[in-house]
This record gives structure tokens, sequence and C-alpha cells, in this order.
């Protein structure tokens, strides 16, 4: 979003949280770029929330909100002397009660859905202040919106693909040991409870019985170091789902290809037959409209907002996600049916073409700017 603006008209600064490989594809991209100021903010979604386990992240998190709020959004806000703040996250509470204070406008991007919680507690008090301290609220998604549903300053604008990076005539990803007659499904989630890592084994633990030459091909960041021989933290009640996933592994590894983190996921798309997002938790999948742009069909969870990215048997197919043998079998009839796949796949290029094209979406934010 920040590349399609108009940068005769707006001139984009970014601030950073925290250190990563994406601070420096900012700065690649020309970016003009402040941080990492090395803080937490203070997270409450369904991907990432404070469990109880987690006193040290909550403490953290806690003071590094407090830090912020009184003393270093005022300190950055000051120094770049911005005309709008531009939150990606609601977890950024501080930062938008500063710049309310200040008297500077606030768009409050919200995208993740608020998780619950034990209580409802903090989902309430991140509500709240989101309300309070926002000029505009621009989920990402329709399901995104419930926690202010009905508020006139509330306005969806869904994530975008690039037609540059992500077309149909993009060179097939060369992988070792995976053939292009193979049937391959191509799982982005890594080691992750919330993307559904245990139930996408699970379900290809039973497609291996019916189709012995199918692959997995798995992106994303996947912990190998946390099972040393003698670890005693393996064995604490937190990591019983990465016990899990590794016992089915251990039985279906040789079908199972680990991409790791990639940057070349159009190429990885292109060679595969099909996507999934098995997910336990739902949320906006970006998987999906990348499939979409590529023309690959998809398979995903029938969960709030995956059921606005996937439409059911048009573009792909969304099922629930603890209907294991309905998992399977529709991965196998896609993987079987070239003619299927192909129409499903159509259907998705010309859906998410439509629906999550940049220029439009970059016209509702510039809109937006244009009223402050």
């Amino acid at each position: 979003m920040i590349e399609g603006l108009d940068k005769s008209l707006y001139h984009p600064i970014v601030l950073f949280l925290k250190d990563s490989e994406v601070v420096d594809l900012y700065k690649q991209k020309g970016i003009e770029v402040f941080g990492p100021i090395n803080l937490s903010d203070f997270s409450h979604t369904k991907i990432w929330w404070y469990k109880w386990y987690h006193p040290h992240h909550l403490i953290r998190a806690t003071f590094d909100t407090i830090k912020t709020s009184f003393f270093t959004a005022k300190y950055w806000l000051k120094k770049i002397k911005p005309d709008i703040v531009h939150l990606n996250t609601s977890s950024l509470i501080a930062w938008g009660k500063v710049a309310k204070k200040l008297k500077i406008p606030v768009i409050w991007h919200i995208r993740e859905p608020l998780s619950k919680g034990y209580l409802g507690i903090r989902k309430k008090i991140v509500q709240y202040y989101v309300k309070k301290y926002s000029t505009f609220i621009l989920p990402i998604s329709k399901s995104d919106s419930d926690p202010w549903k009905g508020l006139s300053k509330l306005k969806v604008v869904y994530n975008v693909v690039t037609e540059e990076r992500f077309n149909l005539n993009i060179e097939l990803a060369i992988l070792d040991s995976v053939s292009l007659d193979s049937p391959k499904i191509l799982f982005l989630g890594g080691l992750s409870k919330e993307k559904g890592t245990l139930l996408i084994l699970k379900i290809f633990e039973i497609l291996l019985k019916r189709m012995p030459s199918a692959k997995l091909l798995i992106a994303g960041y996947f912990d190998f170091n946390s099972k040393p021989k003698y670890s005693i933290r393996y064995y604490l009640p937190t990591e019983k789902y990465k016990r899990q996933v590794y016992k089915i592994l251990k039985k279906i590894k040789d079908n199972v290809l680990f991409l790791g983190p990639i940057n070349n996921v159009p190429n990885v798309m292109a060679l595969s037959d099909v996507i999934v997002f098995p997910a336990t938790e739902g949320h906006f999948a970006r998987p999906i409209i990348e499939a979409g742009f590529m023309a690959k069909p998809v398979i995903a969870s029938n969960l709030p907002p995956l059921n606005e990215l996937v439409i059911n048997n048009k573009s792909g197919f969304l099922i629930d996600s603890d209907d294991l043998e309905s998992w399977v079998k529709k991965i196998e009839l896609v993987l079987k049916d070239k003619e299927l796949a192909k129409s499903l796949g159509a259907f998705g290029y010309s859906y998410c073409l439509e629906k999550f094209n940049l220029n439009k979406q970059i016209k509702t934010v510039e809109d937006i700017y244009s009223k402050l």
C-alpha cells in the first residue's frame, strides 16, 4: 500500500518498533524509515495474545506500553511531525492515545481479529481505546470490523496483492525431490497452531493412503530446535502441540518438504496444484488471495473472515476444520480433476482481481487521507 500511494501527494514515513528483515526490505524500496526502537506493543489478537503461561511477555508489553504512553510516542511524533498517524495493528494503543493528545488524526488499520481471551476484559479495553482515539478505523475484513460495527468512521479496506508480483506467467519454482508430475499441496503456515499445521498433517497422512505420490510443501518458520534429546521443556503441557506435530511427521516425513521462510511465494504457488489453509482460528489469510491471483484452487477452514476470501464451490472449498474426511475428499478431488481445478482457479482469479486490487484499495485510503 505504501508503494501504491501517490507520492506527489503523500510522503510515507515508517517507524519500526522491532528489528527484522522487513526493515531492510523497506529501506531497499526507498521508503523513509525510523527505528527500530525495540519496544513491545500490547497484542490481544486471535493469532497472538498473552495466556497464563506468558507472564514474562505480559509484563514486558505492559511496561513498554506505559513507557510509550508517557515518553516514547511523544518524542517520536514530535521528531517526525506527521500530518496523519496510520497505525497498522490494534495493539498500538499508546501511540493512538498520544497522537490524539497532540491533535494528529489517527487512521487505525485493524489487520487481525481481536481475541476474547479468558474473560473478555482485555478485548473490551482494546475495543474501547481504538474507538476513543481513532479518527477512522480500517478493518481488513467485515469480520474484523465487528467490534466497532455501526460506527460512521468504520471502513473496510481489504488487503491487496500486486499483479506485478503474482501473475500467471511467472516461472515455476524448482524444488529438490519434487517432480512436476507429483500432486503438490502447498501450506503457507510453518509451525502454527492457529494456522492449522497439525490439522494439515493429519489430513495429509490419510490422503497418502489414497495418493502415495502426493507431496506436502510447508512454507514458513518451523521450529526443529525445540526437541533436543533430553529437553525437559519439550515435555511440558505447553509443548503438547509440538509433540503431536512431530509424532505425525515421523510417519510421513518422506512426502513432506519444508521450505522455510520464503521470498519466492509466487513461484512456489505456480508449481503447486492446490493451496490449503486449515486454520483453527479465523483471520485474514493472505495466501488465499495470493492463490487467487495465481489462479490456483483453494481449500480453507469454514471460519470468518476466510469465508469472505473463498467463494465456496466456486473459487475453492470451505470445510469445517474438524471434518478430516471432507478435507481429504476435496483435496483428492482437486488433485485428480484437472478441469475442476482450472475452473476453481479461474473464478478465484476474477474474484480476487476485482476485490483485492491494489488500485481500488489505494483509492479508498487516499480518499480517507484527503478528508483529513
